[in-house]
């Protein structure tokens, strides 16, 4: 019966411990409840940052951890600057070699995190991903429309864990 007890309070003992990191509520400061969005497109795919702020948007709306507010009045600033717009052929029909049956799209960006009052930088990449794989359909203009809101969402959601797990 001893080795039985001692076995439950081990395993009792080890079960609390891998809890030990874990907190109950929000990681974020409480100077930051507020954030504001900007998105600067570098690429020379016009109108692309659009989609991208209303992905972003959504994407921190849906975290609930921030409330998002105009640049004068948010805690923080969230710049998301698209550096890169690529297609790149997946797939090519057999019978016709050289043309493409699928593709994927990949936005490449930087993001900074600041400090809305003293500018300061909470976190910054320099780099994020977003992708989207779609087929070639009637005409290529119109499955990139379909394919870059997807894009756009996978990249709102590595931008807004990155700055929800900065502190």
């Amino acid at each position: 019966m001893k080795i039985l007890n001692g076995l439950l309070l081990s395993l009792f003992c080890f079960i609390l411990a891998g809890c030990a990191g874990y907190r109950v509520g929000s990681t974020l400061p409480e100077n930051v409840q507020s954030i504001s969005l900007s998105v600067v497109n570098r690429t020379d795919e016009p109108s692309i940052e659009v989609d991208v702020m209303k992905a972003l948007r959504a994407e921190v709306q849906r975290d609930g951890r921030l409330k998002l507010a105009l640049p004068g009045e948010a805690d923080a600033a969230l710049e998301v600057t698209l550096n890169r717009y690529a297609l790149n052929a997946l797939a090519f029909d057999r019978r016709h070699g050289s043309r493409p049956e699928e593709y994927r799209m990949v936005l490449s960006a930087a993001s900074v995190l600041s400090y809305t009052d003293s500018g300061e930088v909470i976190v910054e990449s320099p780099e994020l991903l977003g992708e989207s794989e779609f087929p070639y359909a009637a005409d290529l203009t119109s499955a990139k429309l379909g394919a870059l809101p997807v894009a756009a969402a996978d990249l709102a959601r590595k931008a807004v864990s990155l700055i929800t797990t900065a502190w």
